[in-house]
């Protein structure tokens, strides 16, 4: 019987992992295809997810997601501030 293997580590330039603030917080993502929830970590080593894209090639869509919602810009509506 196989060991499991551990989620790899997907980096992206944009994002310095080490010493992050959010080290160790965890987003449940679920399957479009599937519907089976997995889990995408923020670690040192970059963002982990646990799905079979993310144990095997350290790279799948659910890292992109957080990835691209950390980053996005979301600019506070003008009509927010008093005038």
């Amino acid at each position: 019987m196989r060991k499991p293997m551990k989620p790899r580590g997907q980096l992206f330039a944009d994002i310095n992992f080490k010493n992050h603030f959010l080290e160790g917080f965890v987003w449940p993502m679920r399957s479009s295809r599937t519907g089976e929830q997995y889990d995408v970590t923020l670690t040192q080593k970059g963002l982990t997810c646990d799905c079979q894209a993310g144990t095997m090639r350290g790279k799948c869509k659910h890292a992109q997601e957080i990835h691209d919602r950390l980053v996005k810009e979301d600019p506070l509506p003008a009509d927010l501030f008093l005038k």
